[in-house]
């Protein structure tokens, strides 16, 4: 009998003879996880305490009191930091990882504007994304000092925004040739079919389980949500997503998509790039473009703007508007005109 493993479970028996088991990372209090492995409710109880973040380790005592280092560790504690979601606290961290390795023993309250801009400058040279990220996470650090009384500015709050290039949305050409490439079966049509019929972002898809499956829906937690909420959705299973489902590939117990080896995917958007340069399609064709994709081709078939939001988890107008901004002019043009009554003017 296959013994599933799981990292951080760790089981033991009282002294009644019974068997026990706990979710632990290092340096963490141990989780009770109850029922037994592989079951819904051992399942929900396992991924609820991966999706906890570790708290900051305290601050050494050589830290400068004062400094970038000190400043962020408090920023840590905040509840500004508490309230982000668990991907956005990760993404924060890795942001401020190098310019805390490079400066983090310089005193905040003699950080110019000058020094500033040149380390958001420094970043966006090569990386406008990521220095995008970093000038507004070290804004929010900075607006801590200033609530702190450390500053009576933020010289990181005028700086302005790199501007951004936006996702390629696959075409219909683009999507038949993937699909021609990657038979059912396969685990790179098992990733595109869940990014293209569920309408979500990688890491969400990701994260998807068997137990998520219920009724001939799926249901989605978005991690990417204001305030650290999960979002929950229920998506109907488009049929020919369940094709996709019901031909595999099947490898471990709990995600619906894994590596070979049945465990969480680490990278759908690397699985989903290694997949599109052997289908010999371009580079732009990226996995959250499916996202857009799937939106543009639900614009296309008539669906309103809350039908949309339903989908994809949008919570904004302008936000629908720029997913869909590639949906068929044409076809939509039509469909408006013909509604016009004719009054038989001439």
């Amino acid at each position: 009998m296959t013994r599933l493993k799981l990292r951080y479970v760790n089981e033991y028996r009282d002294r009644h003879g019974k068997v026990r088991r706990y979710f632990r990372r290092p340096r963490q209090r141990a989780i009770p996880l109850p029922g037994l492995p592989g079951s819904i409710e051992f399942m929900a109880a396992y991924q609820a305490a991966l999706a906890i973040v570790a708290p900051p380790p305290p601050s050494p005592k050589h830290v400068i009191a004062g400094s970038l280092a000190a400043v962020t560790s408090g920023y840590f504690r905040s509840a500004d930091y508490a309230n982000l979601s668990p991907s956005s606290q990760r993404s924060y961290r890795v942001a401020l990882k190098p310019i805390l390795e490079a400066h983090g023993h310089r005193l905040v309250r003699e950080l110019p504007p000058e020094a500033a801009r040149h380390i958001v400058e420094a970043i966006g040279a090569a990386r406008p994304g990521m220095a995008n990220l970093t000038r507004s996470v070290l804004s929010k650090v900075m607006t801590y000092a200033i609530e702190s009384g450390i500053r009576t500015n933020n010289p990181f709050a005028g700086l302005k925004r790199y501007r951004l290039g936006t996702y390629h949305t696959w075409t219909d050409a683009e999507i038949a040739q993937f699909e021609r490439r990657w038979p059912l079966g396969t685990r790179e049509r098992l990733a595109f079919a869940l990014l293209l019929y569920t309408g979500q972002r990688g890491g969400d898809v990701a994260k998807m389980l068997r137990a998520d499956i219920v009724d001939g829906r799926i249901r989605v937690s978005q991690d990417k949500v204001r305030k650290g909420v999960i979002h929950e959705l229920m998506i109907p299973i488009h049929p020919a997503l369940a094709r996709a489902l019901q031909a595999g590939p099947v490898v471990g117990m709990t995600h619906i998509i894994t590596d070979t080896r049945g465990r969480p995917l680490r990278s759908l958007t690397d699985l989903i790039e290694a997949a599109v340069k052997r289908a010999g399609l371009p580079p732009r064709c990226v996995a959250h473009g499916l996202r857009k994709a799937a939106l543009r081709r639900l614009a296309e078939h008539g669906s309103t703007t809350k039908e949309i939001a339903a989908v994809s988890g949008h919570r904004s107008l302008s936000e629908i508007e720029r997913y869909t901004a590639r949906a068929d002019q044409a076809g939509l043009a039509r469909s408006a005109i013909a509604k016009l009554p004719d009054d038989g003017s001439y």
